[in-house]
């Protein structure tokens, strides 16, 4: 059995790679001025199903590209530990843990950078992240993307690499997402659940008659 959760406004409330960019601006390393503007535009898009992963990637990267590898660790454990806490979502905490206890793989596929959903899953509890391929060159950060990018369709290739890989046959596969944009995973697995659903997502999984769970914390 592998359960799957996607990770923003799912797991946590927000977006981690949106977050993490304000963290930078906080922390005076994003100097950008239309940082916070180009940011807002990424989202639209993204909320409207058409963003570019490859240009909002390289924008999310680009304060700390050249960065060498252990100094982009030690700034995203701080992240971590300050900022995510405070933003984990009772519903998906409660799910994985029932997972667990079931003995369920437990797993996460973000369309975030796997510089972020490796180490927020390990604070979440779950030994294994999906996220989007990020490219360094002798431990230099390039700021720029690989192949893998679990998006949309890219979802369902990032989950498929993923059994190949480990050789695995999960019997059943649970899926929780809370974006429209997660479509063609939700409806390729056994177990579609939305969570904290975006109005598109929320009329398909009403239509379905698929679970729905609603954090009230999500929707403040």
């Amino acid at each position: 059995m592998l359960a799957i959760f996607d990770l923003d406004e799912t797991l946590i409330r927000g977006d981690s790679s949106q977050l993490f960019t304000e963290f930078l601006r906080a922390e005076n390393i994003d100097a950008s001025p239309d940082s916070e503007a180009r940011g807002r535009v990424f989202m639209k898009a993204y909320n409207n199903g058409h963003m570019d992963l490859q240009d909002y990637m390289e924008f999310s990267l680009a304060p700390i590209r050249g960065w060498q590898r252990n100094q982009v660790q030690e700034l995203i454990d701080r992240f971590v530990n300050e900022v995510i806490p405070p933003r984990i979502l009772p519903t998906g905490q409660e799910r994985v843990a029932w997972h667990k206890a079931q003995g369920h793989d437990v797993l996460i596929i973000s369309a975030t950078g796997e510089h972020l959903v490796s180490p927020i899953a390990r604070h979440l509890g779950i030994d294994d992240g999906i996220g989007v391929q990020v490219e360094w060159q002798n431990d230099s950060l390039k700021g720029t993307i690989g192949s893998r990018r679990p998006f949309r369709d890219g979802k369902v290739s990032a989950l498929e690499e993923w059994i190949t890989a480990r050789q695995a046959s999960p019997e059943k596969v649970w899926f929780y997402s809370d974006s429209h944009n997660d479509l063609p995973l939700l409806n390729a697995v056994d177990y579609p659940v939305a969570v904290n659903p975006d109005p598109v997502l929320e009329d398909y999984a009403l239509q379905q008659g698929w679970l729905v769970f609603i954090d009230e914390v999500a929707q403040a």
